[in-house]
């Protein structure tokens, strides 16, 4: 008789705590990839030996692109790390996420980030670069953007401040709903 092989994902390590996690990490991973992914292709379009154009075409697509990409890796490597933890470890670094004010406000400033960008760089670009380019870059490049705010604002010395974590209801049967 042959035995089954291994799922991929293990129940016991693939909770609704690794996958927040594994979710959270990727979208600060697009964040960065997105931030990172212009300057890049700038320093690589001048340091080239052969001369090459600028293209905002190209800039919005290399821009979408390294967001994914980077995004992939984090994800990857925030499933690797959430594999290798117990379930009380999960559960705190849950916790310490959904009650983080920077991780709170970084997600408002990429997600105005990113209204912005998908309706000024259409706007403005029209005509160079076609509608799927406009619009995927154009939101990527706004929320990495407002990610870059964000940690601007952060090492500036304007912190998110503190959000209570709720209080854990007692055992006590006085306390219960009725």
């Amino acid at each position: 008789m042959s035995q089954v092989p291994p799922s991929l994902f293990p129940s016991e390590h693939w909770t609704s705590d690794s996958a927040y996690i594994t979710a959270r990490s990727m979208k600060s991973s697009f964040g960065l990839g997105a931030a990172l992914g212009v300057p890049l292709y700038v320093t690589l379009l001048i340091s080239s030996k052969r001369a090459r154009k600028f293209s905002i075409e190209r800039l919005l697509n290399v821009s979408t692109l390294s967001g994914i990409g980077v995004s992939g890796v984090g994800g990857a490597v925030a499933y690797s790390r959430n594999a290798l933890s117990d379930a009380a470890t999960l559960k705190q670094r849950r916790v310490e996420l959904v009650y983080s004010a920077s991780q709170r406000r970084e997600d408002d400033f990429g997600t105005i980030g990113a209204i912005l960008g998908l309706i000024l760089v259409p706007a403005v670009f029209y005509a160079r670069a076609g509608l799927l380019d406009l619009t995927l870059g154009g939101g990527t490049l706004g929320y990495g953007s407002g990610f870059l705010t964000h940690h601007v604002q952060s090492f500036l010395g304007n912190t998110a401040g503190k959000i209570r974590e709720p209080e854990i209801p007692s055992t006590d049967p006085r306390m219960r709903r009725r």
